[in-house]
């Protein structure tokens, strides 16, 4: 794991909560540093947003198919 730079510390100490861009000069790609809390918690809700999605398909599905047995 690599560690914080006196630069980088400063602009994320300076950033608060917020998110620190970052842009590689070379190739012009743009990085976002959060702390790992933040990361966490983006990670557990897109998976919460994938599973509600995976229900949200198998309730029509069923819907579907119960209209289709009733017709």
């Amino acid at each position: 794991m690599d560690t914080l730079t006196p630069e980088l510390k400063r602009a994320v100490e300076q950033a608060g909560d917020s998110p620190v861009r970052l842009t590689d000069p070379e190739t012009h790609r743009t990085y976002v540093l959060v702390s790992a809390e933040v990361y966490e918690r983006l990670l557990r809700d897109e998976e919460d947003r994938r599973e509600q999605a995976a229900f949200l398909r198998a309730a029509k599905k069923n819907a579907k198919a119960r209209l289709m047995g009733d017709a």
